[in-house]
C-alpha cells in the first residue's frame, strides 16, 4: 500500500493592505493584511482571524512575554522569516498556510487543528502538538529537536529532508505518517506508531528499541 502524501496548502495573497501594531488585538477579524517588522511582545490577539494575510520579519515576543494567540485562526496566510522564542497558540486553527524561515523556541499549540499546513526550512526547538488534528501537514526541510504528538490525530503527515531528535506519540492516532528519514534518538509511544511508514534502514536502528517495548529479549 502506498503511503499518501499530505496535500500543499492553496493560497492567494495578491494585493495586501499593510497592517499594523494596532491591529493585533483579540477576536479582530484580519483579511488581506500585510505585517511586516513588527515586535508583538505581550500583545495579545486571542480568537482573532487571519484571512490571506502575510506575516514577515515579526518578531511573537520573548520567551517570558510572548503575544497571546490563543484560539487564533491562519487561514491563506504565509509566515515567513519570523522569530517566536514562545508560541503560545493553543487551540488555535492553521488552514492553508505557509510558515517558511522562522525560527521556533517553544511552540505551545496543543489541542490545535492543522490542515494543509507546510512548514518549510523552519528550526524548532519544541512542539507541542498534544491533543491536536493533524490532516495535510509536511515538515519540509526543517530541524526539530522535539516534537510532542502524544494523544494527536495525525493523518498524512510528512518530514521530506527534516530531522527530529526526540518524538513522543504516546495514544497518538497516526495514518499515512511518513517517518522515513528521519533518526530520532529518543521514541516514546512505539506502539502507537501503528499508521506510520518507515524504512528499512529505520528498522534496523530502531530494532533494540521496538524489542524493548515489546518486552522481548534478543541475545
Amino acid at each position: 500500500m502506498t503511503t499518501e502524501t499530505p496535500r500543499p496548502p492553496k493560497l492567494d495573497l495578491g494585493r495586501l493592505t499593510p497592517g499594523f501594531l494596532g491591529d493585533i488585538v483579540p477576536e479582530e477579524f484580519l483579511e488581506g493584511m500585510d505585517f511586516a517588522d513588527l515586535d508583538l511582545t505581550e500583545a495579545s490577539s486571542t480568537q482573532a482571524t487571519f484571512l490571506d494575510c502575510a506575516l514577515t520579519r515579526v518578531n511573537f515576543g520573548e520567551a517570558e512575554a510572548p503575544v497571546d494567540l490563543t484560539g487564533v485562526r491562519f487561514t491563506g496566510t504565509r509566515v515567513e522569516g519570523c522569530r517566536a522564542d514562545t508560541w503560545a497558540m493553543p487551540r488555535g486553527n492553521l488552514t492553508h498556510t505557509e510558515i517558511a524561515g522562522t525560527r521556533i523556541g517553544a511552540g505551545v499549540v496543543h489541542d490545535s487543528v492543522w490542515e494543509r499546513v507546510l512548514f518549510e526550512n523552519c528550526r524548532i526547538s519544541y512542539l507541542n502538538l498534544r491533543g491536536a488534528k493533524l490532516a495535510d501537514v509536511e515538515f519540509r526541510d526543517c530541524v526539530i529537536d522535539e516534537i510532542d504528538l502524544d494523544r494527536a490525530k495525525a493523518s498524512r503527515v510528512s518530514f521530506p529532508d527534516s530531522t527530529v531528535g526526540v518524538l513522543q506519540c504516546e495514544e497518538a492516532t497516526l495514518g499515512n505518517v511518513d517517518l522515513r528519514g528521519l533518526q530520532p534518538h529518543r521514541i516514546s509511544g512505539v506502539h502507537s506508531l501503528r499508521g506510520a511508514t518507515i524504512d528499512e534502514m529505520q528498522l534496523m536502528l530502531f530494532a533494540e528499541l521496538f524489542a524493548r517495548e515489546l518486552g522481548v529479549t534478543v541475545e
